[in-house]
């Protein structure tokens, strides 16, 4: 009688299906992260004004395009092997064991400065071994089988602290918030959150982020809400003005309906206000230069041309192209860093559950792809210090790839391994869990 209840029961919940995402093959996440290179391509917007003056033309910005992508996959043994040392006539190569890899090969097309400073340009072949995994998520890697580790993560953010989120990207981003109240010319108080970003090792304000795009509050969708001018109008029935700076001309002039009823535009104001308080722009036309900008927010002393474009790049690199892709959010407010930062500043982020099945994400070739990101992210930074001044010869230094350098480095990343284990039984005793309930093994 049980028995043929049990075969006949019909499980409520036998239809529900939940989907954690699929991996991609791992030669696409890389593909990903090394075109994530070409953002050094933004150091072209920021032209230099002074030599241009000084020249008649402008300088000969660097730039790197990478192309010709061929993915061969199961190639000969003969094929996988690199180059170690060359002495006069005499060329050392190593052979790569009994591996299930793959070869991708790209180049980079690349032009900048030669000792003249006119711009010079270079082709730089590359070939990266990448390994294969069967269907069971097995690699086989010099002879040994190793096993894959999934990891379970959240698709969008998790909390970091107090008023404090971290969304998922190459970099982390963290944003911190902190209440702030500015007062008006008339008395007319505004309190909102103030919005702090990491760069580098510091927390510094999100609208920097912003101030290298031409009219930012225009950007920011607050326009023309807040404004930016350099005196009081004889309008101030319905606007206020905000003076961050005792004494100059610098005002933010508001409207007051549009404040009472939007809590993003009086977060742009608090913000605005203590970001001109923070960096004193001596007048309103310095305050709507990108290039002004661009300069103050240098993170490197020495005055080398366009030093402060680092802080533009850095910011555009923190979110890569392999994170883009995965955030679940509109395609619009993913395109850049600053899409995306303005996507955070108008989201509270008040409904997302973060221990909810529907907000996590399986991966494991994109965690695999990270020797890579991190390897371009080296580079880049090696190249930003030169801005646009960085000559052929150092460029070319940073576009070169040792071809083994995911075999290299990933095992040391710990999401493979070699396990031994007699039976299924055995396994479950490597599993471990954390404090946030997350199960690595």
């Amino acid at each position: 009688m049980i028995d043929t209840f049990i075969k006949n029961y019909d499980n409520p919940l036998s239809d529900i299906r939940l989907s954690l995402g699929e991996d991609e093959p791992l030669y696409k996440y890389v593909m990903n992260a090394i075109q994530d290179i070409e953002v050094l391509n933004i150091l072209a917007l920021n032209q230099s004004e002074e030599e241009r003056k000084k020249t008649g033309k402008a300088s000969p910005p660097p730039f790197i395009h990478v192309v010709n992508w061929v993915w061969r996959p199961h190639p000969t043994s003969a094929e996988i092997q690199h180059r170690r040392r060359e002495t006069g006539d005499k060329l050392t190569t190593k052979s790569i064991g009994d591996s299930r890899l793959g070869i991708l090969e790209f180049d980079f097309y690349c032009g900048a400065r030669d000792k003249n400073k006119n711009l010079e340009t270079a082709i730089i072949h590359n070939k990266l071994y990448i390994p294969i995994e069967d269907d069971n998520g097995r690699y086989l890697l010099e002879g040994n089988t190793q096993y894959s580790e999934y990891q379970l993560v959240d698709k969008l953010l998790y909390p970091s602290g107090k008023d404090s989120i971290t969304l998922k990207s190459l970099l982390p981003i963290v944003i911190k918030y902190e209440e702030a109240v500015e007062t008006s010319l008339h008395g007319y108080i505004v309190q909102a959150r103030i919005g702090m970003v990491k760069i580098f090792k510091t927390m510094e304000p999100i609208m920097t982020c912003f101030m290298h795009v031409p009219s930012p509050l225009v950007y920011l969708g607050v326009f023309p809400i807040l404004q930016f001018c350099d005196r009081v109008m004889d309008d101030e029935f319905d606007y206020e003005y905000f003076q961050p700076i005792p004494g100059v001309d610098i005002y933010i002039k508001g409207h007051r309906e549009g404040l009472e009823k939007f809590e993003y535009a009086r977060s742009i104001l608090v913000m605005s206000a203590s970001m001109i308080k923070r960096y004193k722009p001596s007048d309103l036309k310095e305050l709507n230069d990108p290039s002004w900008w661009v300069y103050q927010l240098s993170f490197y002393e020495n005055a080398i041309e366009h030093r402060g474009a680092c802080h533009e790049m850095y910011v555009a690199r923190m979110l890569d192209t392999i994170s883009a892709i995965v955030l679940p959010i509109p395609e619009n407010d993913k395109r850049n860093m600053t899409s995306l930062l303005r996507y955070v500043l108008q989201t509270r982020f008040t409904n997302v559950n973060i221990f909810s099945f529907e907000n996590k994400r399986l991966r494991h070739n994109e965690v695999v792809s990270t020797i890579v990101t991190a390897e371009v992210s080296a580079k880049l930074k090696k190249m930003f210090r030169y801005g646009i001044q960085i000559k052929m010869v150092d460029m070319e230094s940073s576009l070169k790839f040792n071809p083994g350098l995911i075999l290299k480095k990933m095992s040391r990343l710990g999401t493979v391994h070699v396990t031994d284990f007699a039976n299924d039984l055995d396994y479950t005793q490597g599993l471990k869990y954390t404090r946030k309930g997350r199960m690595v093994a």
